[in-house]
């Protein structure tokens, strides 16, 4: 799983960013997803060429702290489970990520300042485009004199 060498998914999405948070929206399924700076960094630098390792230096140094591959790992199962990886860990790997989730939340609770570099992603459902260009209900008729 360490050498694995995870791919951003680039097509059907638009990005913006928002301070040091990244949203970005899946045309395809029409869902917006809000990553934090931690996993905005891993999907930023998931070009599959890099390894977990390697993504845990890039984080350290962005970071301006010490990251294990736990918390790469487990950004990248946020990121896969939201469908914004090409390539993301091999399949059977799933259980190597609870793993990893269990154990850094473990450390994070034991060291607080670790918490603040969990990665999160939050996923949003968002009405197609012509849902959300429709109007709410119907116009109200203006009576004629």
């Amino acid at each position: 799983m360490l050498d694995s060498r995870p791919l951003a998914r680039g097509s059907g999405l638009l990005t913006a960013e928002v301070g040091d948070e990244l949203l970005v929206y899946d045309q395809d399924r029409n869902v917006a997803c809000r990553l934090n700076r931690t996993a905005a960094l891993v999907w930023r630098h998931s070009d599959g060429r890099r390894t977990v390792p390697q993504l845990a230096t890039v984080l350290s140094e962005s970071l301006g702290g010490a990251v294990d591959e736990d918390l790469v790992v487990v950004a990248l199962d946020s990121l896969q489970e939201n469908g914004l990886l090409d390539r993301g860990l091999p399949d059977g790997d799933h259980a190597v990520a609870q793993l990893s989730r269990r154990r850094f939340v473990r450390r994070a609770g034991a060291v607080g300042a670790a918490a603040l570099a969990a990665p999160v992603v939050q996923a949003v459902v968002a009405p197609t485009p012509a849902a959300a260009a429709s109007p709410a209900s119907p116009p109200v008729p203006t009576p004629t004199p």
